[in-house]
């Protein structure tokens, strides 16, 4: 979603709408506002899209142990994403009376990029950044 709100009064509508309470976290290393529903870790970040304009990013994890491991008890994950985006875009537009969408490849492919630059700043990984590669195997931790 594009926002010149903070991120704090994001997440305070987005609880709202979800009945749920956000309070600061981190995602990725970096600040968050978090909730915990569903059984889903629930992250509200900000970062830099298209052109560098700010956006607010809804991101889910599973954090249910019911669902990380096979029903024998095993290390095997079962299910370590859940996909409700379209879901949650709709209910939240309607409920928060703000425009969120799912992310383009280009929106994608901009926020790597100004991850790739602040990971440049840190002296971290480059400017290659977070890839599709990375997502793919990693997920959003």
């Amino acid at each position: 979603m594009d926002t010149d709100e903070e991120l704090e009064h994001v997440a305070a509508r987005v609880g709202q709408a979800l009945d749920c309470t956000f309070t600061r976290g981190e995602f990725q290393r970096g600040y968050a506002q978090v909730s915990y529903v569903f059984g889903l870790k629930i992250s509200v970040v900000g970062v830099y899209g298209i052109g560098g304009k700010d956006v607010v990013k809804l991101v889910g994890s599973v954090t249910e142990e019911g669902f990380l491991y096979a029903p024998d008890g095993s290390d095997q994950v079962e299910y370590d994403r859940v996909d409700i985006s379209a879901y949650l875009v709709d209910l939240l537009t309607i409920r928060t009376g703000l425009q969120w969408y799912q992310p383009t490849p280009e929106d994608r492919a901009a926020e790597r990029k100004a991850a790739g630059r602040y990971d440049d700043i840190l002296g971290g990984i480059g400017t290659q950044g977070w890839t599709n590669a990375d997502e793919e195997k990693f997920g959003d931790w």
